[in-house]
């Protein structure tokens, strides 16, 4: 396959490139333009669901809760129909379609103003942005040998991190002069820097391994293969069955996410509550840099580690910044220890990034990779779910002592550290060690990108 391709398809960056644009649109949109938008749909009204008033934080909450539930059902949908075309640069075309149609709807998005209106265009995001990640989550197996799988992970994650660190710092740098009246232009200066980025992402990877014959037209159909047996068609179901290693790792990601997601979520609130910080949101800004920053310097060494000592080694260490950090939080009282630690937790997440989707990319079927990695996105939906019901028992806790409920939420992120850590590391000792040898598969003989 690799000699169906045009020169350049070998780079890491360009089977990752469109994550860059991805990222920054979820990130940029979720975290600097979407709470003004939630704000200004609770002036037009209160906003009610089942008789429940919602205020500002429980309105984001559904929405996101509900745009990942969207999320993971398209992403294993699109995932499994890519799957089902066997030809050179299948994934393509589902990327090429989710990019610029996220990119459509995210100009939409600035005009919605309601709360339904706010509803239907996120749903709408979710379902063209993930129809295009579906597809592109297999684009490491396809391409890369498993001896440097860690390494691609690793250049992937960067971009990820790059995507979401630059783009959401400058729309947050837009959004502090916006006015829903006076200055409404700032919110448009943020949304076309997001759209132009996303087209630009998008097409770099598409042109990057477009077959030299063109984009084709997706074939949904299992096409025959003259090395097939008579029986192949009927074995392919039980084929595409996902093993038990890869439902043990995708509960164990939910934990690592669910500790992640948690020190994400409630960090603004800790420095108020904990630290004492009058202005929160200054602190939680040189925050984000510093975790950003420490993640992005540790997700390629972390991958270039995985495939030269192995990942289980590595996801003991990440277990064991993770669990340290947690705990080191439970003294702090002053911004300057909180940032220190927020290298520790950096580079856990930097590790965690890589090493998961590294360990998911050995776990998975080549001939059903999209669909099986797209059950990944349950995951963080699960995840998601717990760290946002935190919330609710912090508060119960923190009513009986204060900042006992933080407290509480700190053990348990180490806890879920410690314990994601050593479950991963068993299921990536197994996953390279096949009747005590080392896996092999038909695919390991394609030519290392560069």
């Amino acid at each position: 396959m690799a000699a169906d391709y045009r020169i350049g398809h070998r780079s890491f960056t360009n089977l990752s490139l469109y994550a860059f644009g991805l990222s920054g649109v979820w990130t940029g949109v979720g975290a600097g333009i979407l709470p003004f938008k939630v704000l200004e749909a609770l002036e037009l009204g209160p906003i009610e669901v089942f008789g429940y008033a919602l205020n500002k934080n429980g309105a984001l909450g559904l929405i996101s809760l509900i745009g990942l539930s969207v999320a993971a059902a398209m992403q294993l949908s699109a995932g499994w129909l890519s799957d089902r075309d066997s030809r050179p640069g299948r994934r393509l075309p589902y990327i090429l379609v989710g990019g610029i149609g996220l990119a459509m709807i995210t100009v939409l998005f600035g005009f919605a103003v309601s709360f339904a209106s706010l509803f239907v265009v996120i749903l709408a995001m979710q379902l063209f942005g993930n129809f295009g990640q579906g597809a592109a989550n297999a684009l490491i197996i396809d391409h890369v040998p498993e001896k440097r799988r860690g390494e691609a992970a690793g250049v992937l994650n960067l971009w990820r991190l790059l995507g979401a660190g630059i783009l959401t710092v400058i729309v947050l740098q837009f959004m502090a002069n916006y006015d829903p009246v006076d200055a409404r232009q700032w919110m448009w200066y943020s949304i076309i820097l997001m759209v132009v980025v996303l087209i630009g992402s998008t097409i770099w990877t598409v042109m990057s391994l477009r077959p030299r014959r063109g984009l084709s037209i997706p074939n949904i159909r299992w096409a025959a293969s003259p090395t097939r047996s008579p029986g192949h068609e009927l074995a392919r179901p039980k084929k595409a069955t996902i093993s038990r290693s890869y439902v043990a790792f995708l509960i164990a990601l939910a934990f690592a996410l669910a500790a992640m997601s948690s020190l994400q979520i409630y960090a603004l609130f800790f420095l108020q509550d904990v630290v004492g910080l009058e202005n929160p949101a200054d602190g939680a800004d040189l925050l984000v840099i510093i975790i950003v920053v420490a993640a992005g310097l540790a997700v390629v060494p972390a991958g270039w580690l995985a495939d030269r000592l192995g990942r289980d080694k590595l996801f003991f260490f990440a277990g064991a910044c993770g669990a340290t950090g947690a705990t080191l939080l439970l003294f702090v009282s002053s911004l300057g220890p909180v940032l220190f630690i927020g290298v520790i937790i950096g580079v856990t997440i930097g590790l965690f990034l890589t090493l998961t989707w590294t360990v998911a990319n050995d776990l998975v079927n080549r001939t059903s990779a999209a669909r099986e990695l797209g059950y990944t996105s349950i995951a963080t939906l699960s995840g998601a779910v717990v760290a946002r019901f935190a919330g609710v028992g912090i508060d119960v806790v923190n009513e009986r002592s204060e900042n006992l409920g933080y407290k509480v939420m700190l053990v348990s992120v180490a806890l879920a550290f410690a314990l994601s850590a050593v479950l991963l590391a068993k299921v990536a000792r197994d996953a390279v060690r096949v009747d005590g040898q080392p896996r092999k598969e038909a695919h390991e003989a394609a030519a290392a990108p560069d």
